[in-house]
């Protein structure tokens, strides 16, 4: 299950969800986080466990994945770490630095 969620196949996430039990850690929210894929995210969210670590938003604040940062924030507990911000700023990701200013969450 983290591989098909790391390269974005719900439909096979899905499957996997109905029919096995194993496979599926963390990894899979920190990577679908990763690559921007947001309907991953919310479907692991809403159906799944596992969670996800700082890692998850850290890594989307890497990828300049706002969307995604976003829905994490609002949603889980988890949250992120300094090096959001700092990944963002090496990246030039400033829609990103902007929100995080903003906003001001309890990691930065």
């Amino acid at each position: 299950m983290n591989g098909a969620a790391r390269n974005g196949h719900l439909d096979v996430v899905q499957w996997l969800h109905k029919f096995r039990t194993e496979g599926c850690s963390v990894r899979a929210m920190n990577n679908a986080a990763e690559h921007g894929n947001l309907d991953m995210v919310k479907w692991l969210h809403y159906n799944r466990t596992e969670g996800c670590t700082t890692s998850a938003v850290d890594l989307a604040a890497a990828s300049g994945h706002l969307d995604v940062i976003k829905f994490l924030v609002e949603n889980r507990t988890e949250g992120g770490t300094f090096a959001a911000y700092e990944l963002a700023e090496e990246e030039g990701h400033t829609e990103i630095l902007r929100w995080f200013d903003e906003h001001k969450p309890t990691f930065l």
